[in-house]
């Protein structure tokens, strides 16, 4: 079953996919900090509000995975970017810390750490491309 992105579903079957992924789990072994991706507001694609997907990530791990509005977001390392940038990172177009540094995603937290930690990062986003993902624009 695919879902659309920046949903409940699509947020636990990120999580599944995170927990199942040996090579997350081996290149994330020393992340251990949540992670907030944010998707700014996009009504055209069912999005009227900026919300987030929160990841609480530990040492290799995905405990949870919970979709909320941007402004609860409590993780320390926050991603924001728009629809098109985060369709990007999800079918493996864009990486995430490339994104950062050209400025296609506006990263809130230590990007030291984000930096310090690219081969988390990357194999985070093998993890998002496994997600069967419906994006809104081509149903």
């Amino acid at each position: 079953m695919r879902h659309r992105p920046f949903t409940p579903q699509w947020a636990d079957a990120f999580q599944l996919a995170i927990e199942s992924d040996d090579a997350y789990r081996s290149a994330a072994a020393k992340w251990t900090w949540p992670v907030a991706l944010v998707l700014t507001p996009a009504p055209e694609f069912g999005y009227p509000d900026s919300v987030a997907v929160e990841l609480q990530l530990d040492r290799g791990r995905c405990t949870g995975a919970a979709v909320l509005p941007a402004h609860a977001v409590t993780a320390p390392i926050a991603l924001t970017a728009p629809y098109a940038t985060w369709k990007a990172v999800v079918r493996g177009e864009l990486d995430p810390i490339a994104g950062v540094t050209r400025g296609k995603i506006a990263a809130r937290g230590s990007l030291a750490t984000l930096m310090m930690h690219a081969r988390a990062a990357t194999a985070l986003v093998a993890c998002a491309k496994a997600v069967p993902t419906e994006f809104p624009d081509e149903e």
